[in-house]
């Protein structure tokens, strides 16, 4: 099952382009690790709102915010087996 779409069909069809181009490159099998910096370049979306997004993941529990001294913080999304 994927996490990233368990809720309701009427919800889903609610999302925002950004926010489903957001999810739909986080359901990627061998799982992801990226900045919000790198995916909205990569996604050609704002930086802010990407963040954005990306922080309602976090909150949600689909993806793991890893903070760093000197870097952007990571968002990665590794699927169990």
């Amino acid at each position: 099952m994927n996490l990233l779409w368990i809720r309701p069909v009427s919800a889903e069809q609610d999302l925002a382009p950004d926010e489903r181009r957001v999810r739909e490159f986080l359901d990627c099998p061998s799982g992801v690790s990226e900045s919000a910096v790198s995916l909205s370049a990569k996604l050609g979306i704002s930086r802010r709102r990407c963040r954005s997004i990306l922080e309602t993941l976090v909150e949600q529990g689909i993806v793991q915010r890893r903070d760093f001294v000197d870097i952007e913080p990571m968002y990665c999304r590794f699927p169990t087996r």
